[in-house]
């Protein structure tokens, strides 16, 4: 059987598509299937030499391209905010067993076999198989297979996704140290191609920060993170599932609805950034560092948090999704 994942990932768009999408391939291969990406050409400096790369000029000659290629798979993922309604619509025509990924609902009324959002969010009667809510969350194996740590947790966990795009971690590590936050209690986590990474290691080095950058397990810095400052993109899943408390910087719209249904549950805080001009960041930097000072002292919360934090997500949705689909056929 032959599944191709359309999803791309860049600077601008982030890492989060592909590896969420990399985590239902691996759930999906473990089953027998056949995998492969097909990825945006303009994008190839963030895909693998495996993937498959279509396109050259636009976005139009790539979903063109794209929909012969669909006819040929027995079952197409689609994770892509660059494809409409209408664009899906069309996809389906040529590929019924279509697998959709969402997150915000904003693109109105579309068909597809299943739809998987990782929040509860209600769907047209055009979805024939729906699979919403945090049990569905696509996180990589290693969340699978963690043991909580018998140490207590004592670090403040910096990690501003897998590109970093709006530059915030400098400049957060610098309000925190301005603030009188303990260097020693600090670990920061670079995506390997975060902006600014270079800058940001110089001023590790020179405060004794500890750091890490573009590690592919990411569990023992959770495991050791009494709290997380963290972009709020599939990193929130993976920081639940870990029982973390966090305060999340929003960098991005489509991470809206996540934290509405989130935050709410009280085992997390959010500033949001993506939304204000730019000579507005630094009064919502400081906003942010003040909500890490208040809650790392506040012990109960934060045990509060992480039971409710661990009671959302399992670590077994992509599992739970490739079985599914792979029972219908």
């Amino acid at each position: 059987m032959k599944l191709l994942v359309r999803a791309d990932a860049s600077v601008e768009i982030g890492m989060g598509h592909r590896v969420r999408c990399q985590a239902l391939i691996h759930a999906f291969q473990e089953l027998g299937w056949q995998c492969q990406f097909v990825v945006d050409r303009r994008y190839q400096a963030f895909a693998s030499q495996q993937d498959c790369l279509i396109g050259g000029e636009s976005e139009e000659e790539c979903k063109s391209e794209f929909l012969a290629l669909a006819r040929q798979a027995d079952l197409v993922v689609l994770d892509h905010y660059g494809y409409s309604a209408d664009d899906i619509v069309q996809l389906y025509q040529h590929q019924p067993n279509l697998l959709v990924l969402d997150d915000m609902n904003d693109r109105g009324e579309f068909p597809a076999k299943w739809l998987l959002n990782p929040l509860q969010q209600d769907y047209s009667k055009q979805i024939e198989f729906p699979l919403t809510g945090s049990r569905y969350a696509l996180l990589r194996p290693v969340f699978q297979k963690f043991q909580l740590s018998q140490i207590p947790p004592q670090k403040l966990l910096i990690t501003l996704g897998g590109t970093d795009p709006l530059a915030l971690t400098l400049p957060i590590l610098n309000a925190l140290l301005a603030s009188g936050f303990p260097a020693k209690d600090i670990q920061v986590l670079l995506g390997a191609n975060a902006k600014n990474a270079a800058q940001v290691i110089n001023s590790c080095r020179h405060n004794s920060i500890a750091f890490e950058q573009g590690l592919s397990d990411v569990t023992p810095l959770m495991k050791q993170a009494k709290m997380a400052v963290s972009a709020a993109g599939g990193t929130l899943f993976e920081l639940a599932c870990m029982g973390v408390p966090t305060v999340f910087a929003q960098v991005a719209d489509n991470q809206t609805r996540s934290l509405e249904q989130h935050v709410p549950l009280d085992w997390c805080r959010s500033v949001r950034f993506d939304n204000v001009p730019e000579e507005v960041w630094q009064h919502r930097i400081e906003q942010l560092v003040e909500e890490v000072n208040l809650r790392w002292l506040d012990l109960e919360w934060q045990e509060n948090a992480r039971k409710m934090a661990r009671s959302l997500v399992d670590g077994d949705g992509a599992n739970r999704v490739a079985e599914t689909i792979n029972s219908y056929f």
